[in-house]
């Protein structure tokens, strides 16, 4: 990701440069990239970053995006610690109405939403990035899927379902993302080889139905929220009595 300033806008903008994987399959996978890409542009939500421009530097397609001042959650975590249940579910809440309207009104689903892509900036400002073009998701995910070391820990946010088949399009699979994400604001790491139980009672100030909605979005595919509307509806009741 770039910093880019247009010069005759004097405005800072994102900019994503894809790897060169994303031609090698020839024009096929280039006119799949941009049919995609076309799909972001009705991404207009005040939780998802926007996607003003996309094209070609020499052969590697590029994304012209939003900047927003702001860090990853990762960034965050790095520097204040874990979240109060308060604040962890007020984030929580703004990035699943993004995702619910990405989901039912646009009809993208992420597939690969993990703390390094969620953007978090003062007042309460939460924005998603890195909306899905299929073919770098599925590349990326098989890539890290057979590979051990420094990026397994990426995965750890990915559904069971989809760390077994990358080219699954299911909107569960974002939402078990979503638990893993919030799993890791409150506990300070994911979910994967732990007892979800045990830590979050260890978490102070955690009810019963603050857990319950948790781990409903971290069980297995068909017993897991089935929708975003589905589970923005629990997260209200949530923050109303927080």
């Amino acid at each position: 990701m770039y910093l880019y300033n247009h010069r005759l806008l004097n405005l800072p903008f994102a900019v994503k440069i894809f790897a060169p994987a994303f031609y090698e399959g020839g024009e096929k996978e280039l006119e799949r990239f941009f049919q995609e890409a076309r799909m972001l542009f009705q991404l207009n939500h005040p939780s998802i970053i926007r996607v003003y421009d996309a094209g070609l530097i020499g052969k590697r397609p590029f994304i012209r995006m939003e900047y927003f001042d702001g860090l990853n959650l990762n960034e965050v975590l790095s520097n204040h610690g874990t979240l109060s249940p308060e604040k962890a579910v007020i984030m929580i809440k703004n990035i699943v109405d993004g995702l619910e309207y990405a989901h039912e009104k646009v009809g993208i689903i992420h597939r690969d939403l993990k703390p390094s892509n969620i953007m978090v900036s003062k007042p309460n400002q939460f924005k998603i990035i890195d909306f899905g073009l299929g073919i770098f998701i599925e590349n990326e995910l098989h890539s890290r899927f057979t590979k051990t070391g420094e990026n397994v820990i990426s995965g750890y946010y990915n559904a069971p379902e989809l760390v077994k088949n990358p080219k699954l399009i299911d909107k569960r699979s974002d939402i078990y993302s979503i638990g893993a994400i919030w799993f890791t604001m409150l506990t300070g790491q994911p979910p994967a080889g732990t007892s979800i139980l045990d830590d979050l009672n260890d978490v102070v100030n955690l009810n019963d139905a603050y857990i319950k909605c948790l781990s409903k979005c971290l069980a297995s595919q068909e017993s897991r929220y089935k929708t975003c509307t589905e589970l923005l509806n629990e997260l209200k009741l949530l923050y109303e009595s927080n």
